[in-house]
């Protein structure tokens, strides 16, 4: 193969790889820092909120969701009596190509994912000079056989590192919030400041008592977020 690299620079190496059926070559190269660091599009102040109902929800209110429809397919045999363990069973076509489909179908589910994670972290990290995100504990969170496979479908880890890298390519800040940061039960009304220490996970909505503002609780999160970043990255006037 022959063909010219979209990037100036001294190749490092090479990777050979094969997802179901075509092959990829990944080729690394050592750019220059003004090839490497990007310019913003705009110096906002945003809050992102994130979870497995709503991906994220930004300080504007605005809902970034992801649909995408999986195929299931399943395949095997069902025997009226066990299969002796070791029994190796003859491999069909008809077999073999259900196993190609299925090959592909997972390539395809794991292109949609990672589209998504790419484009909305750059979106995030190129229009905005802070952004104020929660810091999830993924790895305890996926011990939960509850909401395991739904934290993974979203691919929350992979998302921040995504945001971690980009904000340095971009040249913004990334303030993690506090693990224990209340920021769905604090009230995010400029001057109230009131903290709803009773708000449950199923409470999705809820009326501060303080002030009599209504809040969403997606949202409420990322002004609560936004407000962290404003405080902890930029200049604030005592």
């Amino acid at each position: 193969m022959q063909e010219t690299l979209r990037f100036p620079g001294k190749i490092l190496g090479a990777r050979v790889t094969r997802q179901a059926d075509p092959w990829f070559l990944s080729v690394q190269v050592d750019v220059p820092d003004t090839r490497y660091y990007r310019h913003r599009t705009g110096n906002g102040i945003d809050g992102a909120d994130v979870g497995m109902k709503t991906f994220a929800t930004l300080s504007d209110g605005e809902k970034i969701t992801r649909k995408m429809q999986a195929a299931k397919m399943s395949i095997g045999l069902t025997p009226k009596a066990p299969i002796p363990s070791g029994t190796r069973l003859p491999r069909s076509r008809n077999w073999l190509k259900a196993q190609d489909r299925l090959a592909h179908t997972h390539r395809r589910v794991v292109n949609i994912r990672s589209d998504f994670l790419y484009k909305t972290s750059t979106r995030l990290c190129r229009e905005n000079q802070a952004i104020g995100i929660e810091t999830l504990s993924v790895e305890g969170m996926m011990h939960n056989h509850h909401v395991a496979r739904a934290i993974a479908d979203q691919g929350l880890g992979q998302f921040f590192t995504m945001l971690q890298y980009k904000a340095e390519r971009y040249g913004t800040q990334l303030v993690p919030a506090d693990r224990w940061f209340p920021s769905s039960k604090l009230c995010s009304t400029p001057g109230c400041g009131y903290l709803q220490k009773d708000l449950t996970l199923t409470d999705r909505e809820w009326i501060c008592p303080s002030c009599g503002t209504g809040h969403d609780r997606d949202v409420n999160a990322a002004q609560n977020l936004a407000r962290l970043a404003t405080a902890t990255a930029l200049p604030v006037a005592t």
